[in-house]
């Protein structure tokens, strides 16, 4: 066994590629770093099987002592491995909370991977919890099988009306649009009521386009402005859907529809298998972000939740006394492991 450590990569060459994905490297998990927390990873190693888990670990103070909880960062982590047996996984996910009690860890926050279902025997150690479905297009067939087997019917419509109105996709790869897309995004989070979580400020952005190599950015034009954009990045076989932004005033062109098939080519072309779009804005059927994804696939994925807590009373002494200092926040945030980090 290896243990927590804040270097990891180099361990990445033992997971086959279908089971790892960008979201678990350094770079990614360091791009959500904070004064108070910092990319770790705890790594368990036995013969040639080993078992990688990167989160965010946030040091606090409770009653004059220091403690520690955990997050996995945006998007999806948890656990891979290049062995998925009953006895390597429980083992490794044992020794992780053996370590995370002796190291003064309360509890840990995870949102598992849904194309990977990296959930494996974590019911041992934690709580699972089903959020949402998610999406994503099966590219393997190519441009034209992928048009005609995915893409619904009335989307490939609302896409060729976008080409006969002057719709134009642009791959930036040097993120040269990267000040238009930081307007839009933050434009259509405004439009949302977004948490604080999903803003980000402009050195995020910076070290996204330094530090993370498979990445571009996705840009629709008309007549010469930017009215949609979105970050997309891969590691093969996989892509991702990450941020996204559109001008309200341009809606009526359906720059998304457009822009995310324009993407989907662009995958094509660079070996990408699965596009994941993610899910919706809740785990409702009848979710309109949801609805609008299924447009471009039918093939369903779980987005899973996992709950570890190491301290239970301490755990319950923290929730105490926030919830006395937070009265107004407590109905609201009732369901939320990290409830007292806000």
């Amino acid at each position: 066994m290896i243990g927590f450590t804040e270097h990891w990569n180099q361990y990445l060459e033992s997971i086959p590629a279908n089971q790892q994905d960008l979201y678990f490297r350094e770079e990614y998990v360091r791009l959500y770093e904070t004064e108070s927390e910092k990319a770790c990873c705890f790594v368990f190693q036995k013969d040639i099987s080993i078992l990688l888990f990167p989160f965010l670990r946030r040091e606090f103070e409770y009653k004059g002592k220091t403690y520690y909880d955990f997050e996995t960062a945006y998007g999806y982590g948890g656990p891979i491995s290049n062995d998925h047996s009953e006895e390597f996984m429980t083992a490794a996910l044992q020794a992780m909370v053996t370590e995370a009690c002796e190291y003064n860890y309360v509890c840990g926050f995870t949102r598992f991977h849904p194309l990977l279902e990296n959930w494996d025997c974590f019911q041992k150690v934690g709580r699972l919890i089903n959020d949402r479905k998610t999406i994503a297009i099966d590219l393997t067939g190519g441009v034209d099988v992928t048009w005609m087997n995915e893409i619904h019917t009335k989307n490939r419509n609302v896409i060729k009306k976008g080409e006969k109105n002057g719709l134009e996709f642009i791959v930036d790869n040097e993120f040269k649009y990267l000040q238009e897309f930081e307007e839009l995004y933050n434009s259509t989070m405004d439009k949302l009521e977004a948490d604080e979580f999903y803003y980000f400020e402009p050195k995020y952005y910076e070290q996204l386009k330094d530090t993370i190599q498979n990445r571009f950015l996705g840009i629709v034009k008309h007549e010469g402005k930017v009215i949609a954009g979105a970050i997309f990045f891969y590691q093969l076989p996989y892509g991702h859907y990450h941020l996204a932004g559109s001008d309200k005033a341009s809606l009526k062109l359906s720059p998304n529809n457009f822009l995310l098939w324009g993407a989907a080519k662009e995958f094509i072309n660079r070996g990408v298998e699965q596009f994941h779009l993610g899910g919706g804005t809740d785990g409702s059927e009848d979710n309109s972000l949801y609805q609008y994804k299924r447009k471009f696939s039918k093939h369903e994925y779980q987005f899973v939740l996992g709950k570890m807590i190491f301290n239970q009373a301490l755990y319950d002494d923290i929730c105490a006394d926030w919830m006395i200092a937070n009265l107004e926040k407590v109905e609201k945030m009732k369901h939320i492991l990290l409830k007292y980090k806000y």
